[in-house]
């Protein structure tokens, strides 16, 4: 049960964190070596895969 959710979790993670990491690099402000800006990727990606345990897929 606890290897299914987890499972679950790091699939949507891993995939939000890639993409993302790479589509917000090319803002150029925006600094992805900073705290605060893996602070935001992570949350993203966090966020995610919290939705990829409740949400099945389409």
């Amino acid at each position: 049960m606890l290897l299914n959710k987890l499972k679950k979790f790091y699939r949507p993670f891993l995939i939000t964190y890639i993409f993302f990491s790479i589509a917000i690099s090319f803002y150029p402000s925006f600094d992805f070596y900073s705290f605060k800006g893996q602070v935001i990727i992570i949350s993203v990606s966090i966020f995610n895969g919290v939705l990829g345990t409740f949400i099945k897929k389409l």
